[in-house]
């Protein structure tokens, strides 16, 4: 009974300490990002990028054999706002898949080794507590999109991950559909580099994807709460939830370290708790078939630790 209750007063103190992330942000700071709209293309002769230094593409590889290879990032007309958006399309480029990638950072390429062709990062120095975008999805034969922010900073000798907003896309999404992701602090440090990476096949970074799979994007935003809270501090692992939106049946939720005694809580948009369940291992699954749709935030705590793991969200939308 006495454990019982001191979970409860954690989840609470977490709970309150993490409201503006659970719906309860009346005040949104929004944090610039260069062509946050995707509204501004340059064209590069063989192919299209969006302009400005913060984002890069792969497309430069087609300039190595412009009459056989095609870009797989594309300046499209179908947008959530204004005029454009990205298409992400993994294709197939010397004979491997390549997945189609929007990031920040500098992409040259590099056919002895390809790994080096990649210069993630942009300049940063803000601590947001969220990730924003709107997408729509169309996957192939059981692949998953990947998207995710890093904030890190330079130690001396390599990169420390300070915070992070991570998820993997499932399911087809044939209506833009917003996506708000909160971060996960790993330690109080500021930070001095933001990477931000669509990938419209998560398995692009060792070659594996589905030829087709398409993942549009726009919109994408960085923001703070105007509360004066500051981000709850959690333990490094990731926790992802699929299929997300989430139609009726099932959601599962998929952490990246199993845990013992693992407790999911799960909150409606005006904060309130609607379920908690327990689980052991890697994964829970729960029904969601007679909730009503909408938007839910979840967290994950380590029963025997009582250390919060991870928070996020998901939508059940129209059934």
């Amino acid at each position: 009974m006495r454990k019982n209750a001191f979970f409860t007063l954690i989840t609470l103190l977490f709970f309150f300490a993490q409201a503006p992330l659970f719906g309860q942000c009346d005040v949104e700071v929004q944090i610039d990002i260069d062509n946050s709209g995707l509204e501004n293309w340059v064209d590069e002769g063989n192919y299209e990028d969006p302009a400005g230094d913060f984002w890069d593409t792969a497309n430069r590889t087609v300039d190595l054999l412009p009459l056989f290879l095609d870009p797989n990032v594309t300046k499209s007309s179908d947008a959530h706002t204004g005029n454009f958006s990205a298409k992400l399309t993994t294709t197939i480029w010397f004979t491997q898949i390549a997945s189609a990638t929007l990031f920040t950072g500098r992409f040259t390429p590099n056919t002895s080794n390809p790994e080096a062709s990649v210069d993630f990062g942009q300049a940063f120095t803000e601590r947001p507590d969220n990730f924003r975008f709107w997408y729509k999805y169309q996957p192939f034969n059981g692949d998953s999109a990947e998207v995710y922010t890093y904030v890190t900073k330079w130690n001396g000798t390599s990169r420390d991950t300070v915070g992070r907003a991570y998820t993997k896309i499932y399911d087809p999404v044939f209506e833009w559909t917003e996506m708000d992701i909160p971060f996960v602090y790993a330690s109080e440090e500021m930070p001095d580099s933001v990477s931000i990476v669509f990938a419209s096949s998560a398995g692009g970074n060792v070659f594996q994807g589905q030829e087709g799979n398409t993942l549009y994007v726009d919109d994408v935003e960085l923001y703070n709460c105007a509360t004066g809270i500051s981000t709850a501090f959690m333990s490094e692992n990731r926790i992802s939830a699929f299929p997300n939106p989430v139609e009726n049946g099932e959601i599962n939720f998929s952490l990246e370290t199993p845990v013992n005694e693992g407790i999911l809580r799960v909150f409606g948009n005006d904060g309130k708790e609607v379920s908690s369940y327990s689980f052991n291992g890697d994964r829970c699954s729960i029904n969601v078939h007679d909730w009503p749709r909408g938007m839910y935030r979840f967290m994950v705590l380590d029963g025997q630790s009582s250390a919060a793991l991870g928070s996020g969200s998901f939508v059940i939308s129209d059934k």
